[in-house]
């Protein structure tokens, strides 16, 4: 069976969740809108942002490429189906135009508009400014670590046609000052807000400010870990977090950053609703060997990691979990498929979970970040991640304590161990969030080095390996004099990409 490539139109990510008729309660040129509630603009950039993210415009692509994913090569009922396909490095234009129009376009205008809607209400509407910014923050996150050098302090900007593109790492301080901003901005005590009464315009946290601050300061950690390979000087402002305390950001499953979906047509998650129109409801993607050589290692682990049959689908046949060989055929009866109950109708997008915190956490102490090496603590803290991401996904709690407690407090023998150890986790932990996953594994090691150690698949190109977006061919890039002139290819690193 062929790949399927396809596209979301604006009309179904407005119709994707509930209550669609409010969605669509704008003036008719939304990224220009001037007498419009801010609430309808940041729900319309909600949907399309989340609905990018679980796509085949972005979470297909680079899941294939960045080998989270796999395609199943020949496999009649895998996404490659005898085609050419991402996990090969064959990229279609529309996955690359429709991923930086529905980041810059959908998404970022239309919660810069609203930031400024917000601002100059009267009385001013602090909370709702400060909650566009911080998803304003997240997006131009995927936007750089997408594609890497691009428009950030001229965007957006109505009287500049052709804004410069920045560079990576003036874009990653921006995502840290709009934090920044937001953390000033909001205001616990107003009733002014996005999501107030349960009005459900706030499709994360439903109006709940103390979360939205402390989402707010987990992105920024983000950021600093992003950066801080190639710019040391961020070590002491991840030490400046720590400083202050680390019960203020993300510091519970209740905090999680993510939006559901429904199981009602035209509202699930595409993940699920692509192998229900295309592949007679089978899941088009198998397991890589890179994900269960960690999960399901030889020798086998004391206590199997309770995860695999949430992830995977195993083959009766099988006796272990064996992910496909980067742009290999998928075998039926050997190789495990994603999940039906990973890819679920009502699966949320997820953007920030409390595992990913505590695994971010576990890596300043173990890397000595702005603070001390602590290997004892980065060690308890890699267990608690553990536990949480077992919960996450469904484990029940005695296994999930099973399994993070074969790791006892002291666990790692040296500091190279523990950050291999880390670093691996949380690839494993983000393997279906598509680019999440794809920028933890580039942040994990400098080239040759990162974790897990990944080779050019078969079938593709000959090297370097994948590590960006193209520029999509756009009249806004093209025309553009202040975009780059040359291409920049594929398998060409970003800055923070050492």
């Amino acid at each position: 069976m062929k790949k399927i490539i396809y596209t979301f139109s604006v009309l179904t990510l407005l119709l994707t969740l509930s209550s669609c008729k409010k969605y669509l309660d704008i003036n008719k040129s939304p990224n220009t809108a001037t007498a419009v509630d801010p609430k309808l603009l940041f729900s319309y950039a909600s949907v399309a942002y989340i609905n990018l993210r679980s796509s085949g415009d972005l979470y297909i692509p680079v899941g294939l490429a960045s080998q989270s994913l796999g395609g199943g090569g020949n496999n009649p009922t895998g996404w490659s189906g005898g085609d050419p396909s991402a996990d090969t490095y064959t990229f279609s234009a529309n996955f690359l135009n429709n991923t930086w129009v529905s980041l810059y376009v959908r998404a970022g205008a239309n919660l810069k508009q609203a930031i400024k809607l917000s601002e100059a209400a009267s009385p001013v509407n602090n909370n709702a400014a400060a909650q566009c910014k911080v998803l304003l923050a997240m997006v131009v996150y995927d936007i750089t670590t997408t594609f890497g050098d691009v428009p950030f302090t001229e965007a957006w900007n109505p009287d500049i046609i052709y804004p410069k593109f920045d560079d990576q790492k003036t874009v990653l301080e921006g995502t840290i000052s709009i934090l920044d901003e937001a953390l000033a901005q909001f205001d616990e005590a107003s009733p002014l807000k996005i999501g107030a009464n349960a009005d459900g315009y706030d499709l994360f946290y439903k109006g709940d400010i103390a979360k939205w601050k402390k989402l707010a300061k987990s992105l920024k950690l983000r950021s600093l870990l992003t950066m801080v390979d190639k710019d040391p000087t961020k070590a002491a402002a991840v030490g400046a977090i720590f400083s202050a305390g680390t019960t203020s950001l993300v510091s519970s499953a209740a905090d999680n950053a993510l939006i559901a979906y429904q199981d009602i047509a035209n509202k699930r998650n595409p993940k699920y609703a692509i192998g229900l129109q295309y592949n007679n409801g089978n899941n088009f993607f198998f397991a890589t060997k890179p994900v269960t050589d960690i999960m399901d290692p030889t020798p086998a682990l004391a206590v199997a990691d309770p995860r695999l049959p949430k992830f995977f689908d195993k083959p009766a046949t099988a006796t272990k979990y064996v992910g496909v060989v980067p742009g290999d055929d998928g075998v039926d009866a050997l190789n495990p498929r994603i999940a039906k109950s990973l890819h679920s109708p009502t699966a949320p997008e997820v953007m920030f979970t409390y595992q990913e915190q505590l695994f971010n956490e576990a890596e300043v102490y173990a890397r000595g970040l702005g603070v001390a090496v602590d290997l004892a603590k980065a060690s308890q803290l890699y267990k608690n991640a553990l536990q949480a991401s077992c919960l996450f996904f469904g484990v029940d709690a005695t296994s999930s304590t099973n399994f993070s407690n074969q790791y006892p407090v002291g666990v790692f023998s040296s500091q190279a161990e523990a950050i291999r150890a880390i670093h691996a986790q949380q690839w494993v932990d983000k393997m279906d969030r598509g680019l999440d996953a794809f920028t933890q594994w580039r942040r994990s090691g400098v080239d040759g080095s990162e974790v897990p150690v990944l080779t050019l698949p078969l079938g593709a190109p000959a090297g370097p390996i994948f590590r960006r977006y193209e520029y999509p061919i756009l009249n806004e890039i093209s025309r553009n004099p202040n975009a780059p002139k040359t291409t920049i290819k594929y398998n060409e690193k970003m800055w923070f990409d050492l």
